[in-house]
């Protein structure tokens, strides 16, 4: 006889999920029992968060890496709403999550049991419902099975994300027979749409003559970007790519115009024009503020839109589009690619630099404060200087405000030509935009990535919410490197509430030696006032070998981040 919390790992095991995320805690003592036992016969293992919010941010981070289903649990009662808000981050960025919380045990509901989390106490299961893809108790051992099975199908759907169930004390302890795992495993995983036929000619017949598009690249798009740069490369088209998509194409590519949307490109926007888009094809992206400037209606937002998706969801809000065709990209953009590849004399395409060593055809603002070495740290040259240093597989994850800001518009992706087209490099958690989820995310993408190098950028204020996780990297001895930004303000409110007219107020934070704290927690740390400290490290080093590292740089906290089309909507501009 087996408990069902080793019924639970063995489906993970089949699944190829190597960790799960979480802090222990009396109710979800069953199933650490199961994850030590796990662990010993060399299935998934424990990896111990410092807080719930962060176990879950660690979940989502190795879901993104791995693109396998992330696993968080917690306890009962405070265990379960500490992990309510890394749930909603991954619900808004629709990360594939497997969300376990505990219950005390059923004939206790309603009695007043230490941390009663049920429908007669304080309603867990209710707070996930709308953060969530699948949502249960699993009141009785003989459900187990298949609301797992139906979670797990869920979450990894065509319109993916956190799915939780809610497992009471004495069900998760409850034994049963060990059997062959529901080798049907397939009828709830890895399943293509396919595209319709008649609208695959539609698209071919709007594309097939036009001399002038651009490609809006989503990060839906990955496991096709083979296919899609294929297409532009045969076309000469140009293409851009959302904020979250940045990590999954070359920033020195000859045909890239840059980030369009939150923090992006003016060179992005330009390319969006009917001047030099006659027709504008979207691809793997919902049209939210985020990916289309604020719904600006000057680009994407025209009748001359195609929006390709595998997710029926992005395409929801695509009303004005000249044509929108659901299914699978990669089977969608194979015969684009090979249909339209009809350029004579097509010419190799190679990266390309302007005499800065940024990318040429890219229109970054303020170009000058990237080769600044005058003064405080400039945050315009730490981001190119470290997307410049660090190793071409380097994953970067930033964190919410002036972080993500700086490195949507300033950190270049090296990506390698033989990269997994189904990864990116380059996370933000922009949909909810919780700040320290880049701190948490970092840890689980540093799992997933083996020894591949990891980097987190976040503010002192994330940090000081989230920076114990930091941690959990050293536990585990990850290859990870943290770096503040550290400008003693919430960055990013201060510099809203300036540009936007607002009362100057709660947005000033104490003077904080993160190296100090680093070192203290026993991680190898460093405090960065200028450029040169920071060119005397040698980080492709540092990023070479195990365990994580601090980097507390002082920035010039007068740099105001490119959040124009933010401050728009904030003011009601737009």
């Amino acid at each position: 006889m087996i408990e069902n919390g080793d019924l639970i790992l063995n489906y993970l095991e089949r699944l190829g999920v190597e960790f799960v995320f979480g802090v222990p805690g009396g109710s979800i003592e069953p199933l650490y029992n199961a994850l030590a036992r796990s662990e010993r016969n060399g299935g998934p293992k424990a990896v111990i968060a410092r807080h719930e919010t962060g176990a879950a941010f660690m979940a989502d981070g190795y879901a993104r890496e791995t693109g396998k289903i992330g696993v968080c649990c917690a306890t009962a009662g405070p265990g379960a709403t500490n992990l309510i808000t890394g749930v909603a981050s991954a619900y808004a960025d629709g990360i594939p999550m497997l969300v376990i919380s505990a219950q005390t045990s059923i004939e206790k509901f309603g009695m007043g049991s230490l941390q009663d989390a049920s429908c007669t106490g304080i309603n867990t299961l209710e707070m996930f419902e709308h953060c969530t893809r699948f949502n249960t108790l699993v009141s009785h051992s003989a459900q187990l099975e298949s609301k797992l099975l139906q979670a797990i199908s869920y979450a990894t759907s065509n319109r993916p994300g956190p799915v939780h169930l809610s497992i009471p004390l004495d069900v998760m302890r409850a034994k049963v027979e060990p059997h062959r795992i529901n080798g049907a495993m397939r009828a709830f995983i890895n399943h293509e749409v396919v595209p319709s036929q008649h609208a695959l000619q539609l698209v071919l017949k709007e594309l097939a003559t036009v001399e002038k598009a651009t490609i809006v690249i989503g990060e839906g798009a990955a496991g096709a970007i083979n296919e899609i740069l294929a297409l532009v490369e045969s076309r000469n088209w140009l293409f851009v790519t959302t904020p979250r998509a940045k990590g999954l194409v070359n920033s020195f590519h000859p045909q890239y115009r840059g980030v369009f949307g939150f923090a992006g490109h003016e060179s992005a926007h330009e390319a969006l024009q009917p001047e030099n888009a006659q027709r504008v094809v979207v691809v793997g992206t919902a049209l939210d503020e985020v990916s289309t400037s604020g719904w600006d209606e000057s680009a994407i937002m025209s009748e001359r839109l195609i929006h390709l998706s595998g997710n029926s969801e992005h395409l929801s809000r695509s009303f004005m589009a000249k044509l929108c065709v659901l299914g699978s990209l990669e089977l969608m953009l194979k015969p684009f690619a090979n249909l339209l590849r009809d350029r004579p004399n097509k010419k190799e395409m190679l990266p390309l630099r302007d005499d800065m060593g940024l990318p040429k055809f890219i229109s970054i603002e303020k170009r000058d404060k990237c080769i600044s070495t005058d003064g405080p740290v400039k945050p315009q040259r730490f981001m190119s200087y470290m997307s410049d240093v660090c190793p071409d597989n380097t994953r970067v994850a930033l964190d919410s405000g002036n972080s993500f800001l700086w490195g949507i518009h300033y950190w270049n992706c090296k990506r390698p030509v033989d990269f997994d087209p189904q990864k990116s490099l380059f996370h933000i958690g922009i949909g909810f935009a919780s700040m320290g989820w880049a701190i948490g995310s970092s840890v689980g993408m540093a799992a997933g990535a083996k020894e591949n190098p990891v980097v987190c950028v976040t503010g002192d204020g994330s940090m000081l919410m989230s920076g114990q996780e930091i941690t959990t990297a050293l536990q585990e001895d990850y290859n990870l490197l943290f770096v503040v930004l550290n400008d003693s303000a919430l960055g990013m409110v201060r510099h809203g509430q300036k540009i936007g007219g607002a009362e100057r107020i709660g947005n000033e934070l104490p003077n904080i030696n993160f190296a100090q704290m680093g070192e203290a927690m026993g991680i190898e740390s460093y405090r960065i006032e200028n450029m040169a400290e920071l060119e005397a490290l040698d980080i492709a080093e540092i990023l070479s070998r195990p365990g994580p590292c601090l980097l507390d740089v002082i920035v010039d906290r007068d740099e105001i981040p490119p959040m124009g089309a933010r401050m728009k909507i904030l003011t009601g501009a737009v």
